[in-house]
């Protein structure tokens, strides 16, 4: 069962769900408007990343992915995220859950209009790092399981999800 906060305008917990989801929302953005080549800075160096049953570990495998979709070619992507919804908080740990809806085609803008290719739900784990009480304290993410719930048949992904 979830728990809901009596003020949601100004509990703590609205502020890192606030974050949280400034933070995803940022990396879909890099991913959509900047071919991914900087998203694995909103992970750990030791962050996981699982498409599907397709896992990679730390920032390099995770450059790898999106260096790997850049170069097969022009991709228009929107990621678009809602639902996001606090399952755990901790000082300097949450696991949260996002509904994500994908419209992705290769080639290049405009192109003609399409259906989702996938409808997934994103579960990632949190953790804050930097010097307690700094500026240089921030969020990122440890870990991202992406869990398909719709799939387009025969559609090719960007990511190896296999």
């Amino acid at each position: 069962m979830t728990t809901h906060p009596r003020s949601p305008r100004s509990s703590p917990l609205a502020l890192v769900h606030t974050e949280l989801s400034m933070l995803v929302t940022a990396l879909w953005f890099e991913i959509d408007h900047s071919d991914g080549s900087a998203a694995s800075g909103f992970f750990t160096a030791d962050a996981e990343l699982t498409f599907s049953r397709r896992t990679f570990r730390g920032t390099d495998e995770i450059n790898g992915v999106y260096s790997e979709r850049t170069a097969r070619g022009p991709r228009v992507s929107r990621h678009l995220m809602s639902n996001f919804h606090i399952l755990r908080h901790e000082t300097d740990l949450v696991e949260a859950v996002s509904a994500l809806v994908l419209y992705a085609q290769d080639g290049e803008p405009p192109l003609p209009t399409t259906v989702p290719v996938l409808v997934a739900d994103v579960f990632d784990r949190f953790v804050r790092v930097g010097e307690p009480g700094t500026e240089q304290r921030h969020w990122l993410i440890a870990s991202r399981r992406i869990e398909n719930r719709f799939l387009v048949p025969g559609d090719v992904l960007a990511v190896p999800i296999e």
